[in-house]
């Protein structure tokens, strides 16, 4: 059994669900945000959707209980059709502060490649940055981005395949490298919502990173129904049609 939960966008939600019913996959649908979480956490059922409740009611409860977490969108690459990782895209995924930024994205690409390497897919990495490398400079912001960047990319050199090329999202993807790290959570969600719900690139939700091992898909109020079936179908099969 897995669970959907139901607040605004309702119309979406219940496409989805009658199309995993006539599939014949078990789906309960939750109006409450808590209860959806504590049926997961408490083993009731065996994987939760967000659906379209609101975020900032799930989220804070789901960190209640389980801990710090971040948060990747499963998205298909454009030019390949492969999957790829956007994280964070949670705007408060991200610590304040330069040292604890470069912390917790250095888990995030510790986390994300487990998850790939557990799909049987080599991880490859690309960090943003504010511009392209030759804009160093130019402005301020600007500049510590990519000194960011650089320092994460030295952290991890020499044991993965991780490159930092400034802003270019395009040339990552065209590469395709399956693990993009955004500037923080709001530049990613911004990214989220271009390709996922502006230009309908098919996804999966965002699935939790984290040291629990936790069957939780976090999914935008205003997705399609395509995305909370797809969510619930790598659920419930453990990979990416």
């Amino acid at each position: 059994m897995y669970a959907i939960g139901i607040g605004e966008n309702k119309k979406e939600v219940l496409k989805a669900y009658e199309k995993l019913k006539e599939e014949g996959i078990e789906v309960e649908l939750i109006d409450n945000p808590k209860l959806l979480v504590d049926k997961l956490i408490n083993g009731e059922i065996e994987g939760a959707v967000r659906g379209s409740l609101s975020s900032s009611k799930v989220i804070p409860y789901l960190r209640e209980r389980i801990g710090k977490f971040y948060r990747a969108s499963v998205l298909k690459n454009p030019f390949t059709n492969e999957i790829f990782l956007l994280s964070p895209v949670g705007i408060d995924d991200i610590s304040e502060g330069k040292n604890e930024r470069i912390k917790d994205k250095i888990k995030i690409i510790e986390f994300a490649s487990k998850f790939l390497k557990n799909h049987n897919i080599e991880p490859k990495v690309a960090i943003l940055s504010g511009g392209r490398l030759g804009d160093l400079g130019r402005n301020k912001v600007v500049d510590e981005t990519i000194y960011e960047a650089e320092k994460i990319v030295e952290h991890f050199k020499g044991s993965m395949d991780i490159i930092h090329n400034g802003i270019l999202i395009e040339e990552y993807l065209k590469d395709r490298y399956n693990i993009i790290i955004a500037i923080d959570g709001i530049t990613g969600n911004i990214i989220f919502r271009c390709l996922g719900l502006v230009c309908k690139i098919p996804g999966y939700g965002a699935v939790i990173l984290s040291d629990k091992d936790i069957n939780f898909i976090d999914t935008s109020r205003n997705a399609n129904w395509e995305r909370y079936y797809n969510a619930v179908k790598f659920l419930a099969g453990g990979d990416f049609g």
